[in-house]
Formats: structure tokens, C-alpha cells, sequence
């Protein structure tokens, strides 16, 4: 189900299972913030976020805001659990903890997700999210099973 006014997926979101697609394609603002997703040659998955206008959190540095950059987070933390933990429905965020380092400069941002522990009850990911070669920000977001 497309959001009203939202384009449906576009074809980079090939290699995603189908409950990845689903959840990208049931998040209206997933549409909004322009997320892309592909897959390097090695197998990894590629999360980035091209800046536009309607991103800026400091309209003088051209900066992106905040919330933006958390949810860009969180949406790649609940696709990564959706990957490496083999799950049959959408994961539930029940906390998360976000850093802002530094300014995130208009430009495209790259997400790297790591799950830092997978338990009976809990799944712990970290995402760190780049400029560049700049760290911008570290989000940790706890997913109940």
C-alpha cells in the first residue's frame, strides 16, 4: 500500500526481501525522507539519504536536522533486524539512544547498521550514520522480539 501522493518504490530497492519492501512501501515517511537502498558487490546492503530542501535543520550552514537523521536511523536499524535476524513482521523499537557528533552538511549521508547483541527477548543494533568519511551521529536502538 503506497502512501496517498507518495511514488511507490523505485527499482533500487532490488535485493530486499519482501517484508523489507512491505515495510519500506507501508512507511508514508519513508517516501519523504528519500531513502535509497542497494547492494554493494560483496553482498552488504547500502543505506544513504540524499539531502534536499525540505531536510535543512539550519537553513544558514545547510544543515540536516535532527529528527531527520534519527529517523534515517532507526528506519535502517528496523531493516537491518528485518535482515540479519530473519524476522516475520515488522520489528518494535521499544528505546533508542541518538548522538549528534557533528554537523551533517547538506550532501548524501550513509548509514552502516551493526546488531550489537541478538537475545531471546531483545536485539540491540547500532547505526552509525557518515558524511563523507565524517561520522556524524550514532544511534542505538533496542527492537523486542
Amino acid at each position: 500500500m503506497t502512501a496517498p501522493g507518495a511514488e511507490p518504490l523505485p527499482a533500487y530497492c532490488a535485493g530486499l526481501s519482501e517484508l523489507q519492501k512491505q515495510v519500506l512501501d507501508d512507511t508514508p515517511y519513508v517516501h519523504f525522507l528519500g531513502l535509497k537502498v542497494s547492494r554493494e558487490n560483496d553482498g552488504t546492503t547500502c543505506y544513504q539519504l540524499c539531502f534536499r530542501e525540505e531536510h535543512i535543520g539550519n537553513p544558514l550552514l545547510r544543515t540536516f536536522h535532527g529528527g531527520i537523521l534519527a529517523s534515517f536511523g532507526e528506519v535502517v536499524a528496523s531493516l537491518h533486524v528485518l535482515e540479519d535476524a530473519g524476522l516475520q513482521q515488522q520489528p518494535l523499537c521499544t528505546s533508542l539512544t541518538f548522538d549528534y557528533l557533528r554537523p551533517a552538511f547538506s550532501g548524501t549521508i550513509r548509514a552502516v547498521p551493526r546488531v550489537v547483541r541478538s537475545g531471546r527477548r531483545f536485539i540491540v543494533v547500532s547505526v552509525d550514520i557518515f558524511l563523507d568519511k565524517s561520522h556524524v551521529s550514532t544511534g542505538r536502538f533496542i527492537y523486542a522480539r
